[in-house]
């Protein structure tokens, strides 16, 4: 394991850690021939990480593009294994990031092509690569703006059917839903889903691996976010790979043309208000309408179930004034009313008895609340007296 200010190599002198995680330890270096300056990732071999390891050195080896770093070399030694490569001066937008530094969306568009860009260029190479662990700590801004990509320590070429996504050393929080089904296939559509969720981390600020563990709307996290990157991010950022841009070129191509992008949004938006205000006014006239129709049928029934009340008082037998109330009550059978009266017209047709049955067996159990009805109420007094009264005469 190497030490600060020790010489490794007999080539480089190990100058400060400057960076460190589950992969190993990177440190500056310098090299004692012309005073350049180099990163040495350093990282203790074992059965797990040996692979990716060599992913790793082979992704370096194939990548010209200088928005990764620049390979040196690469050697096992002493149980470590050590790769050395360009070293980049700049911070990473994790270090934007715990500074809560809110970032401008002329910046954050910037950003977000410079890195899509960058993919593309990994998934168009003969052998194509996806990078697979695009979260802040990997991507490095230098003082110039231009971003760097580091860590090429998962990336897998893919090719056809032939990539099946490896899980080991997956980020939680980044990595595509999809890499966990070890039937998924690798394609572009891994990268967009976890560059789509560092830039709506970039955007808003909220941390993927904390609560509330799902992806807010952009605006309602940032009103002043235009509606267009707030789209492209949530097209990348969906579940099924099938709903995301089906390459990385077409991503390339909203952000390059979001100014359109958003206009287009913006009439969509329009006409949807209008719609939908065409739409509410239709259903509040449609429900005035109902509402109307609903107090004319009720008023009407209402008429008619007083109707039979009040043939039931003019009625000439016992017989008649119960059809005239039970047509009352079969019309509107939640209204107490008919109820009352029914058992009063059995009362006052000297039944005391019939009418207190009906009342126990059908009023009560019909309606919990009959006792707050003071004309129920006064009806029972009477039937009761009148009961009494019987018992007595006997």
């Amino acid at each position: 394991m190497l030490s600060v200010n020790e010489t490794f190599d007999d080539k480089y002198l190990i100058n400060k850690v400057i960076g460190s995680g589950g992969m190993g330890t990177v440190y500056l270096a310098t090299d004692l021939n012309d005073n350049t300056k180099w990163a040495i990732k350093e990282a203790e071999i074992n059965d797990s990480n040996r692979n990716l390891l060599m992913t790793e050195v082979n992704a370096l080896r194939s990548v010209s593009d200088p928005v990764f770093p620049a390979f040196r070399s690469a050697e096992e030694k002493d149980g470590f294994f050590y790769i050395v490569m360009e070293y980049i001066n700049g911070i990473t937008l994790e270090d934007i990031l715990n500074r809560d530094l809110k970032i401008r969306e002329s910046q954050l568009v910037d950003f977000f092509r410079q890195i899509a860009k960058a993919f593309h260029y990994l998934h168009s190479l003969e052998t194509p690569i996806v990078y697979r662990d695009c979260k802040p700590a990997n991507i490095m801004v230098e003082s110039s703006g231009r971003i760097r990509i580091i860590d090429l320590g998962i990336a897998q070429e893919y090719s056809g059917d032939k990539a099946i996504a490896d899980v080991a050393a997956l980020t939680r929080g980044y990595a595509a839903p999809e890499q966990y089904d070890r039937r998924y296939m690798l394609d572009e559509r891994t990268d967009i889903y976890s560059l789509g969720v560092t830039m709506h981390y970039l955007t808003t600020g909220k941390n993927p691996n904390r609560p509330p563990y799902v992806f807010l709307p952009v605006r309602k996290l940032r009103s002043e976010i235009s509606p267009a990157l707030e789209y492209i991010i949530k097209k990348c950022l969906q579940p099924s790979p099938e709903d995301r841009y089906r390459n990385i070129r077409e991503l390339i191509d909203d952000l390059n043309n979001i100014q359109n992008l958003n206009n287009d949004l913006i009439q969509q938006e329009k006409r949807k208000r209008i719609l939908l205000t065409g739409v509410i006014t239709a259903v509040l006239i449609t429900a005035v309408l109902i509402a109307v129709f609903l107090f004319r049928n009720q008023t009407g029934r209402m008429d008619e179930y007083y109707m039979h009340i009040e043939a039931a008082e003019k009625a000439d037998s016992l017989d008649d004034a119960l059809r005239e109330l039970q047509t009352a009550i079969d019309s509107t059978p939640d209204n107490p009313e008919a109820y009352i009266a029914y058992a009063r017209t059995l009362a006052d047709y000297g039944h005391p008895q019939e009418a207190y049955i009906y009342i126990e067996e059908t009023i009560i159990p019909k309606f919990n609340d009959i006792y707050d009805n003071s004309s129920f109420m006064e009806l029972m007094q009477e039937i009761e007296l009148s009961i009494q009264k019987t018992a007595g005469e006997k």
